[in-house]
């Protein structure tokens, strides 16, 4: 299991005149409406404690149901193997 990165990048002149938006998500994405694990830093090394969200399609605008931050780490969410330790 892997944490990955997403982070809001500004857009340059010419790709807002691409796009039409300011900035946009830079980094890997989770699938749309994918719940998963996530945190942001607080400060210092510190991160926020992990907790799951959804990454949702919004006006046609994507991000995260309720975090919005401009650095924010997620990892998808575990698996049942079917093993239990005993």
């Amino acid at each position: 299991m892997k944490w990955n990165k997403l982070e809001v990048r500004e857009l340059t002149k010419e790709e807002q005149e691409e796009y039409t938006y300011k900035s946009m998500w830079e980094g890997p994405m989770p699938e749309l409406d994918e719940e998963v694990l996530v945190t942001y830093p607080i400060g210092r090394g510190r991160y926020a404690p992990t907790y799951t969200d959804t990454w949702i399609d919004y006006n046609g605008e994507v991000g995260f149901e309720n975090t919005d931050n401009d650095v924010i780490y997620w990892m998808e969410m575990p698996k049942y193997n079917g093993e239990l330790e005993e």
